[in-house]
Order: structure tokens, then C-alpha cells, then sequence
């Protein structure tokens, strides 16, 4: 019984112990200067580093009492000052607090105090203190997507349920309150760096001939540049030449709207070089376009499609395309943060082709043959003329004069800048002297899958030779791409297709007799026909 009697007065000792940690335990804690958390950043890229200053700070009463409100932060121009708020459309906002206020401060965040001095901060590492931080964000360099304006974060206390900042004024507090410490998410004001260069048409235009026109557009979008914080901001736009290209106009720039291919101008506005960007151009290297600080300035808050840019311009096929892939650039410069730049580039390639080692002229004995003519004509359905291709063919294709070439010492048949979306056709016009032409049509094709990561590498493509007299096929692979040094660009891999031409027969003047004593006697006796004809007619005179 003594035993059981200890244990109930241990378990009534318990009992009073833990009702005294109850009163303990429920006693409310009190906000400190050292109360700090986490802060949650979106929509800021992977690589992205951080500064943060601080602009209002949390009041302590400096007996013990707790929080006592929210003041302007040192280097404010109201340092120390009670923040106010004031009630827009259900929310209270901190009266003073404005973008041109952010803005301006950032652009010279000297005197706030930071996270440390240089306000270097990682969100996944470091907490902020209670107040309203101001949030800079550097982007990574080299290949940034974004460029980004101030934006701020809040570490607030939270009481009795209530968690707007607006409410926490003096006069409403209660050090026996039970607060915690709540934040807001800080939301990146970023704007998208874009650059996109295409071919209007790139079914029809990736694939070209020499002395072709070829459309291009190129599509950027302006940031929003704050007045306050970027005071001279970049946005410059250039087109470089690398090869086989030559512009054949001045570009045309809009701003806004939605970019359009082929024909169409954008629904932009066309700018007007001079009073929204100047321009540097040449016709065979390249231009800039560069937009000015006041233009630019003007878009800041602006919508992205108000902020979007559209360049138009041509350029025409050269030869120097043939032996090297033609090639140009496009490229943005633009202000990553106040004072730093950082770029962007884009590129498009026009590929056009040649046949070289594809065919040879040769005689009856497979000796190259020098001084014949052949011509090219390719599948055109406004064509002039009609290609016989066969004799029982009722549909006969429709074809347009490409160009003439008459064979060398070499016998080779050669022609470049060619497009290889386009069906052609072989034909000898003019054999050489004491030859027969030969009548043989020659169709040629070409097959070309440009890589979808090429960067100008050397890549192939193979033609096909088929012709009119039997259903034969041969094929050739071509390299293609870098610098080749022949003008016709790198030979085709496989054997060449021999054009033969056959001697014309002659009559002998050697040797036998042959004609010649037939011809003779032939004049002999037309001699003595019109003697008898004329003496006859004299007789009859008389």
C-alpha cells in the first residue's frame, strides 16, 4: 500500500510540473531585431546572382517591449521616418514606395545597407531580416534570356491571423500578441531577350540559285528599360555578311504588332531611321541598327508585343556561295544591367549547287571531247518552251533556259548555282565539227537534308542522273559547305556519266576509183547534151 501511495504522489509531482510548463510553454513570444527567414525569387533564370538592400526596416522598443512598427531604412531620403500606408482597391501599400523611388535608388545603392557590404545574396542560403528589401539581379553572362528591373520582397510580422503589412500600425500592438514571421514572394520584372533570324520563306529558300533574291526577317523584342534605373540603355540590332550574300536594300524596321513572312509587312509600326534608330550599312559586309536611349525609354511598362521588333531585308546569291555555304548573322546587343552589355546571335545559311564530275563528253573511242555545247534548262511552269522527253509523252515538261557550257580539252560538263529544289535537263545543242549530236535528254535532281544543328560545317548532298533513253539511274555524293578551292566546289564522288559523240561519215577520195569516173562521165555527157541542143536549134534557124 506505501508503495502504491509513492507512486500516486510521483505521478501528482508530474502532474504539477507539467501544468507549470503549460503556463510557461503558452507565455507569447516577442519579436527580436534578429528575426529573419527566406525569401522565395521566381521567374530569374539558373545562374542569376542576387543583391539585396534593405528600405524599410522593423522598429524595436528598446526596453524589451517587442515590435514597435516599420521605419524608412538608412540611406533613404526619409531614414528613420514611420512608414504609412495607405488602402488602394483593398490593399495597403507603403505610401512613398513607388517604382521611380525603387528604381532611382538602385541605380545607386551606395548608401542602403546590405545583406553585406557588396549586398551579395543567395536566396537558397541567406534570410532577411523583418522589413522591405530591394532585389537586384544580375544576369549570367554569355547566354542570358532575360534582362531584369529592381523589384522588392517583404519579411513581415504576422498577428492575430492578419497578414498585411498596413496593419501592423502603433497603435494596434500587443507585445502579448503571438506574431510569426511571414514573407512575400518577390516576382522578377524581367523583360525576354530574343533573336530569331529566318528565311521567309525556308521550304523555298534554304536551298537557292546564284543571282537569286532571298527574303529574311528578324525578330527581337526591346526590354523595358527604366528611365531611372538604366539611364543609357543599348538595344542595337546587327546583320553580318560571312558569305556569298549581298544585301539588296536598306533594311526596314517595326516596332509592335506581329512579325510577317514572305511579302507581307509586319503590323508593326515602320520606324523612321534617324528619329528612332540610326543605322550603319554596307552592302556587301553588313549593318547596325541602333536604337535611341529617348526610344527606348519611351517603350519602358510597355507590353511585349508593343516591345517587339521586326527587321525586313533582302540580299542576293553570289557565286562565292558555290564553293563555301553562304552565311549570315544576326546579332542584339543589348544592356544586361546599367553599364554592362552582353549579346545574342543568330544565323542562316542558303546552300546552292553544282554539277562538276557528274558528266563528261566523250568520242566513239571514250577520248574526252573538247567543243561541245550543252544546255541546261530547268522545270518551269511559266516556262517558254517544252522539253521533248519522249516521243509517246503527251504531258512533255515546261522548262526555262538556265545557261549554255561548251566542253574544254577536259570533256567535263559543268554548271553551278543551282537550286536544288528544282528538276533540270541535259541537253547537247552543238557537237563538235565531224560529229552527230547526240540526242540523249539527261534529268537531274538533287537530295539535301540540311542538319538541324548545322553551323557551316562541311556536309553533303547527292545528285541523280537519269535520261530519256533508258530507266538507268546513277547517283553522286557532293561535299559541301566549307571553303573548296575549284569555282564549281568539290567533285562528285562516283563515275561520271559519259556523253558519247559519233564521227560523221565521209565520202573517199582515195584509193579506188570509187565515184569519181561516174562523176566525170556524168559532166561529159551533160556537155555534149547542151552541144546537140544548141547546134539543133541553130539548124532550124536557118
Amino acid at each position: 500500500m506505501s508503495k502504491i501511495k509513492r507512486i500516486a504522489a510521483l505521478l501528482l509531482a508530474l502532474v504539477m510540473v507539467m501544468g507549470m510548463s503549460v503556463t510557461s510553454f503558452a507565455e507569447k513570444k516577442k519579436p527580436t531585431e534578429n528575426d529573419s527567414m527566406k525569401v522565395t525569387i521566381e521567374n530569374v533564370e539558373a545562374g542569376a546572382t542576387f543583391r539585396a538592400y534593405q528600405l524599410i526596416d522593423a522598429a524595436y522598443d528598446p526596453n524589451g517591449g517587442g515590435f514597435t512598427g516599420y521605419v524608412w531604412a538608412e540611406g533613404t531620403s526619409n531614414a528613420g521616418q514611420k512608414v504609412t500606408f495607405q488602402n488602394e482597391n483593398g490593399e495597403e501599400n507603403i505610401v512613398g514606395l513607388t517604382d521611380q523611388l525603387v528604381t532611382a535608388l538602385a541605380a545607386n545603392p551606395s548608401g542602403l545597407t546590405g545583406v553585406n557590404p557588396e549586398g551579395a545574396f543567395d536566396p537558397a542560403q541567406n534570410e532577411l531580416t523583418a522589413g522591405t528589401w530591394m532585389i537586384l539581379v544580375t544576369p549570367p553572362s554569355g547566354n542570358s534570356v532575360k534582362v531584369y528591373n529592381p523589384m522588392i520582397v517583404s519579411v513581415y510580422y504576422k498577428v492575430d491571423g492578419s497578414g498585411s503589412m498596413g496593419e501592423l500600425d502603433s497603435d494596434k500592438l500587443d507585445a502579448n500578441t503571438n506574431w510569426t514571421l511571414e514573407t512575400t514572394n518577390a516576382f522578377a520584372k524581367s523583360s525576354e531577350i530574343t533573336l530569331t533570324k529566318d528565311l521567309d520563306n525556308p521550304q523555298v529558300d534554304t536551298e537557292v540559285m546564284v543571282g537569286q533574291t532571298v527574303p529574311f526577317t528578324i525578330t527581337s523584342q526591346i526590354p523595358s528599360y527604366s528611365s531611372e534605373y538604366y539611364k543609357d540603355p543599348v538595344f542595337n540590332i546587327s546583320d553580318t555578311i560571312v558569305n556569298g550574300l549581298e544585301y539588296t536594300g536598306k533594311p526596314q524596321v517595326y516596332v509592335g504588332g506581329v512579325p510577317a513572312v514572305s511579302s507581307q509587312a509586319p503590323t508593326g509600326t515602320l520606324l523612321t531611321e534617324g528619329d528612332q534608330y540610326t543605322l550603319t550599312y554596307n552592302s556587301t559586309s553588313g549593318f547596325e541598327i541602333a536604337f535611341t536611349k529617348e526610344y527606348i525609354h519611351s517603350l519602358a511598362g510597355k507590353s511585349a508585343a508593343d516591345r517587339a521588333v521586326t527587321v525586313k531585308y533582302s540580299a542576293t546569291v553570289l557565286d562565292s556561295a558555290v564553293t563555301k555555304v553562304g552565311e549570315n548573322k544576326a546579332k542584339v546587343e543589348y544592356s544586361s544591367t546599367p553599364g554592362k552589355t552582353d549579346t545574342k546571335e543568330d544565323k542562316e545559311y542558303v546552300f546552292t549547287f553544282a554539277l562538276h564530275g557528274v558528266f563528261n563528253k566523250v568520242d566513239d573511242a571514250n577520248k574526252k571531247l573538247k567543243d561541245a555545247k550543252f544546255t541546261l534548262y530547268v522545270e518551269d511552269k511559266n516556262g517558254s518552251e517544252t522539253l521533248k522527253w519522249s516521243e509517246t509523252e503527251t504531258k512533255n515538261p515546261l522548262v526555262s533556259k538556265v545557261n549554255d557550257y561548251t566542253t574544254t580539252a577536259d570533256g567535263e560538263i559543268k554548271f553551278k548555282g543551282l537550286d536544288g529544289d528544282k528538276v533540270y535537263y541535259l541537253k547537247e545543242t552543238e557537237a563538235p565539227s565531224g560529229y552527230s549530236i547526240n540526242d540523249t535528254i539527261y534529268k537531274v535532281t538533287f537530295e539535301f537534308d540540311k542538319p538541324g544543328n548545322y553551323e557551316g560545317a562541311d556536309t553533303t548532298y547527292t545528285v541523280h542522273v537519269s535520261n530519256n533513253k533508258n530507266d538507268e539511274t546513277a547517283s553522286y555524293t557532293v561535299t559541301y559547305g566549307e571553303s573548296h578551292t575549284d569555282e564549281y566546289g568539290e567533285i562528285a564522288v562516283g563515275n561520271a556519266t559519259d556523253i558519247p559523240n559519233t564521227k560523221l561519215s565521209s565520202l573517199p577520195s582515195t584509193g579506188g576509183i570509187g565515184t569519181t569516173i561516174f562523176t566525170i562521165g556524168g559532166c561529159l555527157i551533160m556537155i555534149v547534151a547542151a552541144g546537140l541542143f544548141f547546134a539543133t536549134r541553130k539548124k532550124s534557124a536557118k
